[in-house]
Formats: structure tokens, sequence, C-alpha cells
């Protein structure tokens, strides 16, 4: 009966885990640093762009004395613009190589089908409310509720909202190098979260303010101002995600640089060992091996879809 090889041969166990090769005493891994001052310092001028715009419409809104139901087409507006980005930031990270499951197109595919449905509805249920179609506060409709649309505060305040969006996509997402490191499941989270806080607050506000408060322009502008320190908070939110998943993609490349090269200075030093001497004949093993190759390990990336997902 053979003996059995030693771990140099065919019949040696499964490979260590990266982290046995480390030794026991190696000190434990230590989660990738996040630049969080360069990061919010580099989102600056989208900061003040978007607060610049979102106050616009605060101005217009008073000045002109909007209606709730020109406000809430305002914010879908906004909102519309904000999904057409997000499709663009997909479409950017297949184009840069960040996205290569299948998966992920039917994920943007059915983002982009039900962000649309529910902005169609939302617009729809503000035209049905808010020009008394359904509800008249105090029995009667309300005074042409759509004569802002005339006005050139309105489609300045609709420019710029949509020229916001897009100096945000392209200054953080292509000017930024994010499209080679956010997957499209990271994309599409952004401005779900912004529909359902914003949207539906605004719709909601609304609400209140055109039943309980007569369409008063202080409760509008109580709206657009919540509006936009919401939308602030959750752009800086948005920056520092983006900022953790970009850190721990770095991370996670430098710990598979720092593995392989670990793996081949490994292979070499059993070559050497095991090289016959001169002369002699290298003994074939069972199992059509020569030499008694070690089986190459192979090469995982340390996880951080947790970072990228949550």
């Amino acid at each position: 009966m053979s003996e059995r090889t030693t771990s140099d041969g065919p019949d040696a166990g499964p490979p260590a885990a990266a982290e046995d090769r480390r030794g026991p005493d190696a000190p434990p891994a230590v989660p990738p640093s996040v630049p969080s001052g360069a990061t919010l310092a580099r989102a600056v001028p989208g900061f003040a762009l978007l607060l610049l715009v979102d106050l616009a419409a605060v101005w217009a809104a008073v000045a002109g004395s909007w209606s709730v139901f020109v406000v809430v087409v305002v914010c879908v507006v906004d909102g519309l613009a904000d999904g057409m980005f997000a499709w663009l930031r997909c479409r950017a990270s297949w184009a840069a190589g960040a996205a290569d499951d299948p998966r992920d197109r039917v994920l943007v595919r059915e983002f982009l089908r039900t962000y649309l449905v529910v902005m169609g509805a939302m617009a729809m249920v503000a035209y049905m409310v808010f020009t008394g179609v359904l509800l008249r506060p105090g029995g009667k409709a309300p005074l042409d509720p759509g004569a802002a649309f005339t006005t050139w505060q309105f489609w300045a305040v609709a420019v710029g909202l949509v020229a916001m969006r897009g100096f945000l996509y392209l200054w953080d997402f292509v000017l930024g190098g994010e499209a080679r490191v956010v997957p499209p499941a990271a994309v599409v989270s952004e401005p779900l979260r912004r529909l359902f806080v914003l949207q539906f607050g605004v719709l909601v506000g609304g609400l209140l303010v055109y039943w309980l408060f007569d369409s008063t322009v202080a409760g509008l502008a109580v709206i657009l101002v919540a509006k936009t320190a919401i939308d602030l908070a959750l752009t800086m939110l948005e920056r520092l995600r983006v900022a953790r998943i970009k850190a721990a993609v770095a991370a996670g490349a430098s710990a598979a640089s720092a593995e392989l090269s670990s793996d081949r200075a490994g292979r070499q030093r059993a070559g050497s060992a095991r090289a016959p001497a001169h002369g002699a004949h290298p003994r074939r093993r069972r199992g059509g091996g020569q030499g008694g190759a070690a089986p190459l390990t192979r090469l995982v990336l340390p996880p951080f879809s947790a970072a990228v997902y949550h």
C-alpha cells in the first residue's frame, strides 16, 4: 500500500485561505479609511448649485404666488431629471466595465419602468387633486392653478433643476471617476431614496397646505425650504456612500495585488526547494504531476458588496 504524499503532492488537502497565510500573529484586517473631508470638499460646487437652484424655486414661488399644483409639478420635473441621469449613470457603468452581471440590466430596466410609472402617477394625482377636480377646499376650486406655467420664472426654475442634475452627473460620476467603481445597484438606490422621501413628502405637504391652509404662499415656501434641506442632506450622504465604495474597491485591489505577489513568491520558493540535484532524474508521482507542483491558490477579492448594496 502506497503512503500518502506530502502536502506538496497531488493528494494534498484544499489550499489554505488567504487569512491563514497571513500567520496567526498577523494583525486583523483594518477597514479602509474614507477621506470624508476631501470627498465633501470636492462636492462643494455641486452642493452650491443645488442650493442656488432650489432657493431660486423658493423665490419664484413666493414672488409669483404659485399654486400648490405648480410647486408639485416643479418637483416632478426635478424627479424626472434625477431618474434620467441615474439611468445614464448605469449606462456609464456598463461602458466603464463596472457592471458585468446580466442581472444588472434587468434591475436597471425595472427601475426605469417603475420610476416612470410612479412619477406619471404622481403628476396625475397632482392634477386631479390640486386643480379642484377631486378636492375643493371650502367648496371652491382654485382660480387658474396653472397660471405660472406661462411665466419665465417657472421655465427658468425647471431648466435650472435639469441643468443642476446634469452638472452633478458630469462632475461627480464622469469627471470624478465613479463610473469605474460604482455598480448599477448602488446607482439606482439614490433616486429611489429621493423619490420616496422628497417627492412623496412634497405631495403630502402640498395636500396639507392645499386643504388646511388654503394654499398660502408661506406654506408653499416652507415646503420648498424643507425640500432643499433634505435634498442637500441626501446628496451629502450619497457622496460619503460613494467614497466608501471607492475606498473598499481600492482596498480590495491592494489586497489582491499583495496576495498575488505572495502566491508567486511561495511558488518560487517551493520550486527551488524541490529542484533535483545535477544529473538526477525527477521521480514522477502518481497522478501525472511532475515534481509535485503545489496547487495554485484561487485569487479571491475581499468582499465589499455590503458597502455597495447597503
